[in-house]
């Protein structure tokens, strides 16, 4: 699946969060989000967090997994930031 990304919001806690324990800032993981065409994703349930996108992106061409959360917007394109990983490989 595909999904627009308009703009992406990042709470001061996750942006602390992703930067501490992941070393990953807050505006390198808008860079490759935000207002990317074409940006694939496959949906996940977490039985506590309900329905999430997965996007498998790169990070400082490392490859990493972004969480994403719908939110309430009317149009479908604002997303909230649960977390990032980058991964081996």
């Amino acid at each position: 699946m595909r999904i627009w990304v308009a703009r992406l919001r990042i709470s001061p806690r996750v942006a602390q969060k992703i930067e501490h324990l992941h070393h990953v800032t807050a505006y390198e993981v808008r860079d490759v989000v935000e207002c990317v065409r074409g940006l694939a994703a496959r949906w996940d349930v977490d039985p506590e967090r309900g329905a999430r996108a997965i996007i498998q992106t790169r990070i400082r061409n490392q490859p990493a997994l972004v969480v994403l959360y719908p939110t309430d917007d009317p149009y479908g394109d604002v997303w909230r930031l649960g977390s990032v990983y980058l991964l081996q490989g």
